[in-house]
């Protein structure tokens, strides 16, 4: 009976570590897919926040001084409130997107938890669950990520660019008032 226990452990150990070796390739694959979609959500998470505080560093320029406002026709009046809003309606705008992202990041981080796990696993040799099921899902949501950071940027950029073109607008008109 030693004989066998002796004989059968070896076979069972090498039968289970090259069952976890079939999962290696389909793992450092979604290792490197799960970094560069990483990577995409910090930067857009970091564009937004850069943007934000350059555009409400130029909000206070909206302002036209109270004795000339006085002054002014009421379409004029108008149209610089006008732009006023489409500038701040960016610019809170990106407050949203900016929530959209944090709240994305705290469940990212909770699936990076399930890939350091199964990255854990295939180091000590011993994976548990249906492992290309978790990988299954882990890459999609890679994917997924990497088309959301896509479309924040996307968003980001018209915001920013409806933002400065009000603000130039708006100091167009008001040099004009001078």
């Amino acid at each position: 009976m030693k004989k066998l226990i002796a004989i059968l452990v070896p076979v069972l150990f090498v039968v289970a570590c090259k069952n976890v070796e079939q999962f290696r390739a389909p793992i450092e694959a979604l290792s490197a897919d799960w970094e560069k979609a990483t990577t995409a959500v910090t930067e857009v998470g970091s564009m937004i926040g850069a943007t934000q505080t350059s555009l409400a560093a130029i909000k206070d320029s909206f302002m036209v001084d109270p004795m000339k406002a006085a002054k002014l026709k009421p379409e004029v009046t108008d149209s610089l409130n006008s732009l006023k809003l489409a500038y701040t309606t960016q610019v809170d705008g990106l407050m949203g997107l900016a929530s959209e992202v944090t709240s994305f990041a705290g469940s990212w981080q909770q699936m990076s938890t399930k890939l350091t796990a199964l990255k854990t696993g295939l180091a000590s040799g011993k994976l548990d669950g249906d492992v290309m099921a978790q990988v299954n899902e882990l890459k999609n949501a890679a994917m997924d990520a990497a088309t959301k950071a896509e479309a924040w940027k996307t968003k980001l950029n018209a915001a920013k660019a409806t933002a400065m073109a009000a603000y130039d607008m708006y100091t167009q008109k008001k040099m004009s008032l001078k």
